[in-house]
C-alpha cells in the first residue's frame, strides 16, 4: 500500500471472520471426535502392561494430554479470532463513518 491508505472490503472481511469461526468449530469437532478416539484407544494400553509398556505409558500420557489440550486451545483461539476480526470490521466502519461526519462538519460549508 504505497499511498498509506487502508482499504477494507467489509463484506469480504466479515465473511473471513465467519470462516474463522467455522474453522474453529471444525477444529473443536475434530478434537472431540478424533481426540476421544485416541483417548479410548490409548486407555486400552495396546502397548501392554509389562515393564516396557508401563514405562511407555508413563512417558506417553503427558504428551498425549499436552497434544489434546493444545488442540482444544487452538480450536478456541481460532474461534476467538473470528470475534476479534468481526469486531475489527465493525470498529473500522464506525471509525470511518465518524471521520466522514467530522470532515463534512468541518469542511461541509467550504467548497
Amino acid at each position: 500500500m504505497s499511498d498509506c491508505r487502508l482499504w477494507l472490503d467489509a463484506a469480504q472481511a466479515a465473511a473471513g471472520a465467519r470462516e474463522l469461526g467455522a474453522a474453529g468449530r471444525q477444529l473443536g469437532a475434530q478434537r472431540r471426535r478424533a481426540g476421544a478416539d485416541l483417548e479410548a484407544a490409548s486407555a486400552a494400553r495396546p502397548w501392554g502392561g509389562d515393564d516396557v509398556g508401563r514405562t511407555f505409558d508413563r512417558h506417553y500420557r503427558p504428551v498425549e494430554r499436552q497434544v489434546l489440550d493444545a488442540w482444544e486451545q487452538l480450536a478456541a483461539y481460532v474461534s476467538s479470532l473470528s470475534d476479534a476480526a468481526a469486531g475489527s470490521v465493525r470498529d473500522n466502519l464506525r471509525a470511518d463513518a465518524a471521520a466522514g461526519r467530522r470532515v463534512r462538519s468541518a469542511y461541509g460549508a467550504h467548497p
